[in-house]
């Protein structure tokens, strides 16, 4: 997985981050939250297995989703996918710089 930021570093309203994500490829084994208020995201290409508190969704290119940032969660794209997928994540306020993302 790749991730680029692509809003400034010290923009502290909102973090926007773009993902590529290869088949199989996504956020790890274990959900985890993050230490925000709300996080955002839109499949551009591809689709994303989301799981937000244990319930599980499939979005596929044009969904969007909105959930709270700090509920446990996890994504990956389907290791059987014929592409990979390219997710744009908005999360507000912006993540703390030692955080992942």
């Amino acid at each position: 997985m790749r991730e680029y930021l692509l809003t400034p570093s010290a923009e502290r309203r909102l973090q926007a981050i773009f993902s590529d994500i290869a088949p199989g490829g996504g956020s790890g084994g274990e959900p985890y939250p993050l230490p925000a208020d709300v996080e955002f995201v839109f499949i551009l290409r591809g689709s994303l297995e989301v799981a937000v508190g244990g319930t599980p969704m499939t979005l596929r290119a044009g969904d969007s989703f909105t959930f709270p940032a700090g509920a446990p969660h996890s994504f990956r794209v389907p290791p059987d996918a014929a592409e990979a997928a390219q997710v744009l994540r908005v999360v507000s306020p912006a993540l703390p710089d030692d955080t992942r993302y």
